[in-house]
Order: C-alpha cells, then sequence, then structure tokens
C-alpha cells in the first residue's frame, strides 16, 4: 500500500524532533510481549517522501487496541514493526517541524489519541480526560506487509535524495530543485554539507540526513514570523501575506500561554504581513465567554477574510460573499526576515459580532 493522504497542516506543532530515528532496517516492537513469532507478522513502515516523517500506529496490544507514538522515519527509510498476526492497524504521519512550508500530514478518518509528545493510549481511552489531542488515523489491510507513504512528486526509490536536496533546501544551501536525481550540483552540494559539518567522505545518505536535521530547525528558527502569548489566556492567531501580488489570509494557529507559535518560515521582506488574534475569555462560572480581539493600531482599516473554524481564503476582496468574515488585522514591519511578536492582555479589546469563535 502506498499511502497519498497528503496535506498541509495549519498548525505549527512544537514537536520534541528527538523521537527514535528509523534507518533502513529498524525494527520497532511493542513494550508488551507478544506471542510466539508464527503468531505475528512483520510489518514495513516506509517513507517515499522528501520530509523526515514521524509516525504513530495503533494495533492490538496486550489484547486490546492501542495508539503509540512516535517513531521517527527518514526519506528512503523503512521502519520494520512486529504486530500480532491479523490485527487491525491505523497509521497518521506528519513531518518534522523542520521543513520550511508547515507540517504536512498523511491522515484519514479514524479519530484517535495522541499528543506531541511520546504516548500510549487505549482506542477507548476519552482523550481530553488523558489531557491528550487527537489525530485522524487511517487503516492499512492486517495482511499488508509494507506500507508507504508518497507524496504527489512520487519519488519512490529516490526519496532518499529527493529528502536530502529538501534538507539541504531547509537548511540553506542552494538547492533549486526537489526532483530525487543525483545530478551534478547535488553532488557538489553533498560534498560541501559534508565538509561543513565535518563528516567524513564516505559518510552515507541516511548519515548526512540525520546530521541535516538539527541544521535545518536552527535555519527556519532564524527566520520568519513567531507569534508569543504572553497573557493570561489562551490565544488564536492568523496572518495574511501577499505573495506575487495575491493576498492571502490563514488562521488559526493556538498560542498557549507562555508559548510561540510560528506560522510562518520564510523572510518576511516583501510579504507585506498582516497579524490578527482572538483570545479565549472564561467566566466567573468556568464558561467560555465571547473572544477578545486583537487591537489594529492603525488609521486606515486593513481588512482581510477570516472563518469560524481552520481556512486559507484567497484574496481580500468581498469576504462575505465567499462565506467569510471580514475584520482588520495589524500591518508588521515589511523590511525585516524575521519578527517575533509578543502580545499581551491589553492588546486585546473586547470581541464584536465578526470576530467568530463565539
Amino acid at each position: 500500500m502506498r499511502v497519498a493522504v497528503f496535506s498541509l497542516g495549519l498548525w505549527a506543532y512544537a514537536m520534541a524532533a528527538s523521537a527514535q530515528m528509523a534507518t533502513p532496517d529498524a525494527t520497532v516492537t511493542p513494550e508488551t510481549n507478544l506471542p510466539d513469532m508464527a503468531a505475528t507478522n512483520n510489518w514495513d513502515v516506509c517513507n517515499e517522501t522528501s520530509y523526515v516523517l514521524r509516525f504513530a500506529a495503533a494495533y492490538i496490544r496486550s489484547d486490546r487496541m492501542q495508539a503509540a507514538g512516535w517513531t521517527t522515519v527518514q526519506p528512503g527509510a523503512c521502519v520494520n514493526v512486529v504486530t500480532p498476526k491479523d490485527s487491525p492497524r491505523f497509521l497518521f504521519a506528519e513531518s518534522l517541524p523542520i521543513h520550511r512550508g508547515g507540517v504536512r500530514e498523511w491522515k484519514g478518518s479514524v479519530e484517535l489519541c495522541a499528543k506531541d509528545e511520546d504516548f500510549t493510549s487505549d482506542a477507548t481511552d476519552k482523550c481530553a480526560l488523558k489531557n491528550m489531542d487527537t489525530r485522524d488515523y487511517f487503516a492499512v489491510k492486517p495482511t499488508e506487509r509494507r506500507t508507504a507513504f508518497i507524496e504527489p512528486s512520487d519519488f519512490g526509490v529516490n526519496a532518499e535524495i529527493a529528502g536530502l536536496q529538501r534538507l539541504l533546501q531547509d537548511a540553506g544551501y542552494k538547492i533549486t530543485r526537489i526532483d530525487g536525481l543525483s545530478g551534478r550540483r547535488t553532488l557538489r552540494t553533498i560534498t560541501s554539507a559534508k565538509s561543513d559539518l565535518e563528516l567524513d567522505k564516505s559518510s552515507t545518505n541516511q548519515e548526512l540526513i540525520n546530521a541535516l536535521i538539527p541544521t535545518a530547525e536552527n535555519a527556519r528558527n532564524a527566520i520568519g514570523l513567531d507569534i508569543c502569548n504572553d497573557g493570561t489566556s489562551r490565544m488564536f492567531a492568523a496572518i495574511a501575506l501577499q505573495n506575487d501580488g495575491n493576498w492571502t489570509s490563514r488562521g488559526w494557529w493556538p498560542v498557549d500561554v507562555g508559548s510561540c507559535v510560528k506560522p510562518y518560515d520564510r523572510s518576511l521582506i516583501g510579504t507585506q504581513a498582516h497579524i490578527f488574534a482572538l483570545q479565549e475569555v472564561i467566566g466567573e462560572d468556568g464558561e467560555a465567554q465571547a473572544d477578545r480581539r486583537l487591537r489594529s493600531e492603525v488609521a486606515t482599516p486593513a481588512p482581510f477574510c477570516i472563518a469560524e473554524s481552520r481556512f486559507a481564503a484567497l484574496g481580500r476582496e468581498n469576504c462575505l460573499e465567499q462565506g467569510y468574515a471580514a475584520v482588520d488585522f495589524r500591518p508588521l514591519p515589511a523590511d525585516v526576515d524575521v519578527l517575533a511578536i509578543r502580545l499581551t492582555d491589553a492588546d486585546f479589546v473586547e470581541g464584536g459580532a465578526d470576530g467568530l469563535r463565539r
């Protein structure tokens, strides 16, 4: 089975990238003892994308269905998972937040528990009561021996080179095309990266990928937009950017108290970036009240489209006709590569009828 369930997650997850790093012959076994090998299946979970992925898997453990994560698998690598014979199986995968452009997801429609840190959860658990979130897993045939994550470019056996190209690009090297082909530019850049990272010339591609991961993460953190919550309750952020003369507004990123999110991980120069945010209000009775909304702080209104749930709206005209609400965003400095916005309670005012999330 080759899984092409591919979407761009709008949430900038603060995920730990220290999960198990899979090499082509890595094996994952449940924490509990399985029956003898005649009653088990060897199941290869493979990454044929250009992204470093981590996945969570659900199958029978200790006579009950459990979901557990996370296992990290590099481009071109596989993980061998030992499961009980004929056990129902479910998978969810997402790219690590080291890549430019946000987190990608490979998902289905089966909702099971998960959280950003390593976890194990029974399928019958009430996720909120266990202080866990949910992910939408997809089903895998119990008899399947190999499941591969793919993307629209379908790199297949060239995924390892494609992954190297993407990580080199993410780390700041001059890679203009991610095609999975070992051209002269790619080979020269690989040689240069090995030298920069003080790796031996004979180092494998998987070793180079492993070394590039923290470099790409550092490069991503040094550019783009961070929105931080210095207030007393959770916030939800949205951004508006211009690219090639076209406006796009996106949201929502939840921002917990004392934390930050990175909704945009490229240079802000030329984007004419704007932000909007809502702040949760909890009444004395413990019930949610109407959200407070971010002050605009400009004399000339800068309206953009938003929706009550997660959204990506093209253009900024005729919001109501497109089924959106229109609200005034706050403009950001236009001449910087990187910017951190720290929002406090004083940045918000009582919400209006079009603030949404009522």
